[in-house]
């Protein structure tokens, strides 16, 4: 009766030295090997599946990221959007204002051109100092700009050429100072004018800067007597070179500013 061949249960490995030495035999169970590797397999599948784990939630918060800073931006758009809205009408308002305002000049019949400082009435001694402070902090008194007079203020000749200010002649760039307290109603571009800035300094006295090269303070901000207001230039169509066109309104009236400026603009 032939005998079975009896299988082995071992690999031998033999390990030959590059030296004089004796080869080695390393012998393993086969059990062992096979477990060996397949923990080897499970762990290179473990990595694989990890790694493209990994890459995909890393797509998925690069791209929940991105998702983010967009919602943001379109957000941030909205809100600017509203307040684009909102300045939008403020502007428009007193556009109408000031629309409303400007179309004096075609209806001045008469102004005198020794008015003055309206203050009768007004008992000096009964007041603080700081009510006399805002009284004359308000008054525009304060020459705007120094320079010499290019042509003066003619509110009496025939409608079409009146000219409701005076010329300030001087160099592009000059600093144009707010000659008193007061919030500005408009500072914008127009055709004619180039960069105009209108203040209104309260107790009825508006005035008004032309052809500025660029204005210095923005609508409804607050500006004190002094402040740099503008820098002189000679912008806009209706200008034959650098200078400052500088009216004063006295309620609603063009007056002559020369009878209003007692401090001298020293810059």
């Amino acid at each position: 009766m032939a005998h079975k061949k009896q299988r082995s249960k071992y690999i031998s490995f033999l390990i030959v030295s590059e030296d004089s030495q004796a080869p080695r035999t390393i012998r393993l169970r086969k059990s062992v090997l096979r477990m060996f590797l397949f923990v080897l397999v499970g762990i290179a599948a473990l990595i694989i599946i990890g790694a493209a784990t990994y890459w995909k939630v890393a797509s998925l918060a690069l791209e929940n990221n991105r998702l983010q800073e967009e919602n943001f931006k379109l957000r941030k758009g909205l809100d600017q959007l509203e307040e684009l809205k909102k300045e939008l009408g403020s502007v428009q308002k007193f556009k109408k204002q000031i629309k409303g305002s400007l179309n004096g000049y075609v209806t001045v019949e008469s102004v005198s051109d020794k008015d003055s400082f309206d203050v009768k009435g007004i008992d000096f001694d009964r007041l603080s100092m700081d009510k006399r402070r805002t009284i004359f902090n308000s008054i525009p008194s304060l020459q705007p700009v120094e320079g010499f007079l290019a042509r003066g203020f003619d509110a009496r000749s025939l409608l079409a050429s009146a000219h409701l200010g005076v010329d300030i002649a001087a160099p592009t760039g000059k600093a144009v100072l707010a000659p008193a307290d007061g919030v500005v109603m408009f500072s914008d571009w127009t055709v004619g004018g180039g960069n105009v800035l209108i203040i209104n300094h309260g107790l009825g006295y508006i005035t008004l800067y032309k052809h500025n090269e660029r204005n210095m303070v923005r609508q409804l901000e607050r500006v004190s007597r002094g402040q740099v207001i503008a820098l002189l230039g000679n912008t806009g169509d209706i200008t034959s070179g650098p200078h400052l066109h500088y009216e004063i309104w006295k309620k609603y009236l063009p007056v002559n500013p020369l009878n209003y400026i007692t401090v001298k603009n020293k810059e």
